[in-house]
């Protein structure tokens, strides 16, 4: 037998000696107080909950494997707080919301929302034990209407990164829906630098008779990463007719990933496209996940917003039959598959999966700082050192390729190009400053 038979042979019904065991790399995956992630997720805002879902009860949040509750009491401030009373560990779950913060419903103790005392009911010693005690609490701040805490070291609280494609003119911020995913954070960041999946797993409405991607996302991409001041681009370059149109999306830091519009074809020319969402991830437990989103809408977008809005979920969760899941499913799916947290041992990467590598890399080093005593990338003490992002849909004509249009190879290097141009001209900049032009 050939050595080449004998290699076609042992690939074949192979099961049997397949390895199907390994333990996850926590190092990366893990959030929990004390451990090397759960240090580093400690260095970002970490989102919490809409705003919307503050009404006249508290609300119960986990976050970064601790319980809390997150409120806002009758003078509208927002607080968020550990779970249990600090006097008798009852949960402030059941508290009762006052002007001045929210009281514990078991002996009526009263915290504001940064966790000190200010009501203790049938207390002698209150006035002392005022100064001695407090619950634990974090700093709160809201976006777009979603509710975010800092959860790291209370001496160096960063600014939250107002990233330019907050800030492009004519823009308004939607907030979205929770979208609860039983596995591991890291599954779902990675699969905004995955555009490999792009258009394999969201074609698969459009063969099922679905309007879901536009229908250019079937043409396969050329693929092309690079990492980014916060974190790591992709770039899909493909060729549409009489134009190259590039395509890209971002993660940037632990928490926050960008993607652009899924609704473009590729067939309009433009240097740059306007936000489309940004999602936030936060990571409940080592194995739990909650995702929220805002949606950038233009003042004159065509698309009814909740027709928009439809297609921007579909898939996003388990909120469909199990069967329907299974015939169409989605990214939730394709992530929460994987298991609760993803073993990396067991992966055989390819040549698409370089955005994936060179994220783990990027989480790798930034756990490595913190243990350091050093800040991570995505740790910004003041605004003017947040930086540009990248998402962006760029369509050009042909003729800018340096070479054949067909040639993978040239559409990848058109793509690296692209990259190097949006470092030194970010693409939201340009929408901005054509704005007050």
């Amino acid at each position: 037998m050939s050595d080449v038979d004998q290699a076609e042979k042992s690939l074949a019904y192979n099961g049997y000696y397949r390895k199907q065991t390994a333990e996850p790399d926590m190092f990366l995956c893990e959030v929990t107080r004390g451990t090397p992630g759960g240090e580093y997720h400690r260095r970002f805002w970490q989102p919490m909950c809409y705003e919307y879902e503050l009404g006249d009860v508290p609300l119960k949040v986990r976050a970064l494997g601790e319980d809390l509750v997150v409120f806002k009491d009758l003078s509208g401030r927002i607080g968020v707080l550990h779970l249990q009373c600090c006097h008798r560990n009852s949960s402030l779950e059941y508290g009762v919301l006052t002007e001045t913060g929210i009281r514990c419903c078991y002996h009526g103790r009263v915290f504001d929302v940064d966790g000190r005392i200010v009501e203790m009911p049938g207390e002698p010693a209150a006035a002392r034990l005022q100064n001695e005690v407090s619950q634990g609490g974090y700093p709160v701040h809201v976006f777009a209407g979603v509710v975010f805490a800092y959860m790291g070291p209370p001496d160096r609280v960063p600014v939250f990164p107002d990233l330019d494609r907050f800030n492009v003119p004519g823009i308004k911020h939607v907030p979205g829906t929770r979208l609860d995913l039983n596995c591991n954070w890291l599954q779902i960041k990675e699969n905004s630098v995955d555009p490999h999946h792009t258009n394999i797993l969201h074609v698969i409405p459009q063969m099922r008779g679905m309007d879901h991607f536009a229908e250019e996302f079937a043409n396969y991409p050329e693929l092309t990463w690079a990492e980014t001041p916060g974190g790591v681009i992709y770039l899909g370059v493909r060729r549409v007719g009489d134009n190259i149109w590039v395509r890209s999306a971002e993660a940037f830091g632990p928490t926050s990933h960008q993607i652009s519009s899924i609704f473009e074809t590729g067939q309009e020319r433009k240097q740059a496209s306007p936000p489309f969402l940004t999602f936030w991830t936060l990571p409940a437990d080592n194995d739990r996940s909650v995702n929220f989103f805002i949606s950038h809408v233009s003042e004159n977008e065509a698309m009814p917003f909740e027709k928009r809005r439809a297609l921007e979920v579909f898939g996003q969760s388990e909120d469909r039959p199990y069967h329907d899941r299974q015939l169409i499913p989605g990214d939730h799916d394709a992530q929460v598959s994987q298991g609760p947290i993803n073993v990396h041992a067991l992966e055989h990467l390819g040549t698409q999966d370089r955005g994936i590598v060179m994220y783990r890399r990027f989480i790798r080093r930034g756990i490595q700082a913190v243990q350091k005593g050093q800040d991570p990338k995505g740790f910004y003490m003041s605004q003017a050192d947040v930086p540009a992002t990248f998402a962006n849909d760029r369509v050009v004509d042909v003729a800018e390729l340096a070479g054949n249009a067909d040639d993978p190879a040239s559409l990848r290097t058109f793509g690296d190009k692209i990259a190097r141009d949006y470092f030194v001209h970010p693409p939201m900049r340009s929408l901005m400053e054509g704005a007050t032009a």
